[in-house]
């Protein structure tokens, strides 16, 4: 399963304990030059979307929204915390462990837990822009969205580096060794539920906030996050398919760890399209 999903040999060798967080470098994983092309390539993708569809200035809003929502739940996967979300869910129950769980039930709970405070967080970021909607023009909000959007792309792909604020505290991981794998894997959940309890992964995270609020609607703000939710359970997944075929969760977690920069820098390419698909649905 790792041959499947690593097309290169790893810069280091297969992990022999739960340590998720070695990863290559954004350098060392894509070219200065190809996140080169990649711009120029996802620049005129976005502009030629956005003056062929010509949309509305709130429409244009929407669909960037949505299309954020989609990268975020792919791109806030492959952080430390997902992997040891993976690590529980995935993991085969111990014999002295009292109940019944299994990997397919913790993955239940777990989604559970992160639409249950999910959905109320989107929602209310879209309250919060339905308070002041009509008070900022939409050629504005889509215009400093575009702006926004663009340098977070060019963060995200190494050229330029902009503040990234979040609440950088890990989930409590002592909790595996202190409660039973349900508990931890529906707290865990919770947890990730809103984005920003933990560490945030990727800047499409600020971008989705953003085009939430600017929308004013509770509706998409909670459709978005319950996107995410379900797309951060991924890692459990595929972890749960690797483990059944007779894959370790090391080889597991190094083969993650090769593909971490290749979603970022597909991360960066979609905001840069996104930046110019806003953008030119100004003209």
């Amino acid at each position: 399963m790792t041959e499947t999903l690593v097309r290169e040999p790893l810069a280091h060798p297969p992990l022999n304990v739960d340590v998720p967080d070695i990863r290559p470098t954004l350098e060392r994983a894509v070219t200065r030059k190809a996140r080169t092309g990649l711009i120029a390539g996802s620049a005129v993708v976005g502009a030629a979307a956005g003056l062929v569809a010509a949309p509305s200035n709130p429409a244009a809003m929407t669909a960037a929204v949505i299309a954020t929502g989609a990268v975020t739940a792919l791109a806030a996967n492959w952080s430390t915390c997902g992997m040891s979300v993976a690590g529980v869910v995935a993991a085969p129950k111990q014999p002295e462990r009292r109940g019944s769980s299994t990997p397919m039930r913790r993955l239940g709970w777990h989604a559970l837990g992160s639409l249950a405070t999910g959905i109320p967080t989107g929602a209310l970021f879209g309250a919060v822009g339905a308070l002041v909607a009509g008070s900022v023009p939409w050629a504005w909000m889509l215009a400093a969205w575009g702006v926004i959007a663009l340098g977070y792309g060019l963060h995200e792909l190494g050229m330029i580096t902009l503040p990234t604020p979040m609440r950088r505290q890990q989930l409590p991981r002592h909790l595996r060794r202190t409660m039973a794998p349900w508990k931890v894997s529906l707290l865990f959940g919770a947890l990730i539920g809103p984005g920003f309890m933990i560490f945030i992964r990727s800047s499409a995270y600020y971008l989705l906030v953003l085009g939430i609020i600017a929308s004013g609607s509770p509706v998409l703000g909670a459709a978005m996050f319950a996107t995410v939710s379900l797309g951060r359970c991924m890692p459990s997944v595929l972890a749960i398919a690797h483990t059944r075929q007779g894959g370790s969760m090391p080889g597991f977690l190094s083969a993650m760890c090769v593909l971490d920069r290749r979603v970022q820098t597909l991360t960066g390419g979609v905001l840069i399209a996104l930046a110019a698909f806003a953008l030119a649905a100004l003209v």
